[in-house]
């Protein structure tokens, strides 16, 4: 029999942060095997022409009854991604009594990137050095410089619609040129910066559609001929080497044939997204690291975040679509944003009734006569947010699941009115009228109403885990007593295994998070790279 490959390095998930890590390592002439837990993607199965109907309500029942219940609540699902969402009943998870997360999740080689709005907005020291200016939780163990090369490189390369517009808080990039805005949201910019100077009405930022069905990270990283792709491979834990503590590989359960294998690497890279990467690492627990993984600190799991997610919308009239529309690609899930509002609260010396901020992105006259607008609110770490395995419950390979447990704090709270009103008097200032829903139809208002408890807390945010920006559990810091990872994301503990994915946060932000995940992707790698070359790994 032949002796089992030993790569250079297994990657855990082929997102946003695997797709990256592959590509990084593969053109630096490392040998990579890439694990998805789910399937390949067909472009003429996944991507059919001419594309189904962009319904979002006949889906969301069907899904109610075919195995889809949580995934149907996400705002993205309808006829066209519905098969990009998981099924609910062979991939569960629990949470306590009356503490419920919709955990929204993809399971294909590219995984939530086939469903993702591609909005890109770099974080800034207001995040990276947050303890500092308000004295709450840690600083990140970088800055903005330490990250600023990486995200050039992954702004160059992915290509991004932006302009820049000298805001200290939202950095400015490369960009190929500016997006658009429609008559409606330049309107609304107008009166919104003329009735609120300290408030600034941006262009989005976002990358550029590619109609490429696989994501071009993993084109890239294939083409250099060093990437094994394995696709339906449900990673059960990283595998140790009870004698030299260092990580050996991965044990994974095939998809269809439900055997358990193993496959090594001299580096293991989880990028399997923040929960289920939490669920590995927790899984993994052994002799020598009998609370998980990498779990010195006894932090690992906790401070759990998640976007505050409000939103408010409403009917446009006077909405003339007569000369608007141009052909485009229906499974361009990213043309929904039109502008941009960053962060105004706390920006200077902290002034309001809570702690960090919020930024707001929306869109008007896109298609259908309605805008709307997200805010997207930075929730503060807390200890008691976290991510645990239920060893009672399995999934359907025979996998402990996930209990995520996650709740909004009276910080959330307080920041939640302040967002609601702020929305209110930007739409009043613009003179737009609100309505829920947004179409008005009267099934849609009905279905509203059914599902608005399984969709709104009591303060009117959505569900925590609803924004789909998960982030925290394994944070990195300065100090292996009080974080799970270095400052490149390497695991204190066991010194050949990194988590770049959104696990990594110490704290949350009000920025999309997909551009920073990949840019700290990109970081580790270079770092992981040198160490490894010079034989430290």
């Amino acid at each position: 029999m032949a002796a089992q490959q030993v790569f250079d390095a297994i990657v855990v998930g082929s997102g946003a942060a695997g797709g990256w890590a592959a590509k990084e390592l593969t053109e630096s002439g490392l040998t990579v095997l890439l694990l998805e837990a789910g399937r390949l993607v067909s472009p003429e199965a996944d991507f059919p022409l001419p594309a189904p109907d962009d319904d979002r309500l006949l889906p969301r029942v069907v899904g109610g009854f075919t195995g889809q219940a949580i995934q149907m609540r996400c705002p993205a699902f309808n006829e066209r991604s519905r098969r990009f969402f998981v099924n609910d009943r062979d991939n569960p998870y629990s949470t306590p009594s009356g503490k419920p997360f919709n955990w929204f999740r993809g399971r294909q080689v590219g995984g939530r990137l086939h469903s993702w709005a591609r909005v890109v907005v770099r974080m800034s020291d207001l995040e990276f050095k947050c303890a500092s200016r308000d004295g709450y939780g840690v600083d990140w163990p970088i800055s903005y410089e330490d990250l600023l090369p990486h995200y050039d490189k992954v702004e160059a390369f992915l290509g991004v619609h932006g302009s820049a517009d000298g805001i200290p808080s939202v950095p400015d990039g490369k960009y190929v040129d500016p997006a658009a805005m429609s008559p409606e949201e330049e309107q609304f910019k107008v009166a919104v910066e003329t009735t609120f100077p300290g408030r600034r009405v941006i262009r989005p930022r976002v990358v550029k559609h590619d109609p490429g069905r696989i994501p071009a990270t993993i084109r890239a990283a294939l083409e250099t001929g060093r990437l094994t792709l394995r696709s339906d491979a449900v990673v059960r834990r990283v595998t140790i080497c009870q004698e030299t503590g260092k990580a050996t590989g991965v044990a994974y359960v095939d998809r269809i044939a439900r055997k358990l294998e193993e496959v090594r690497a001299q580096v293991v890279v989880l990028c399997a997204g923040t929960i289920e990467t939490l669920r590995i690492l927790i899984n993994s627990a052994n002799p020598k690291h009998p609370d998980g993984l990498g779990n010195s600190s006894h932090r690992l799991g906790h401070y759990l975040m998640d976007h505050i997610l409000v939103g408010l919308g409403g009917p446009l009239p006077n909405h003339q679509t007569a000369g608007r529309e141009v052909e485009v690609d229906p499974y361009d899930f990213g043309r929904v944003t039109g502008f941009y509002i960053p962060r105004f609260r706390n920006v200077g010396i902290p002034q309001s009734g809570f702690l960090r901020g919020y930024a707001l992105q929306g869109a008007m006259g896109r298609g259908a006569p309605t805008w709307y607008i997200l805010a997207h609110g930075e929730m503060l770490p807390r200890f008691e947010n976290c991510v645990t395995v239920d060893r009672a419950k399995k999934d359907a390979w025979d996998i402990p699941i996930a209990r995520i447990s996650c709740t909004h704090s009276s910080n959330e709270a307080a920041m939640v009115e302040d967002i609601s009103k702020s929305m209110r008097e930007m739409a009043a200032a613009a003179g737009l009228r609100v309505r829920v829903p947004p179409s008005g139809g009267l099934v849609e208002t009905l279905a509203f109403k059914f599902f608005k408890s399984r969709l709104l807390s009591k303060s009117g945010a959505f569900l925590p885990g609803s924004a789909i920006h998960e982030i925290g559990g394994a944070g990195m810091g300065e100090d292996s007593r009080t974080s799970v990872l270095d400052s490149f994301g390497r695991c204190w503990d066991v010194k050949n295994l990194f988590v770049t994915d959104g696990a990594c946060f110490p704290s949350g932000c009000s920025q999309n998070v997909t551009l920073t995940i990949m840019a700290l992707t990109v970081r580790a790698c270079d770092h992981l790279i040198q160490e490894y070359r010079a034989g430290r790994l």
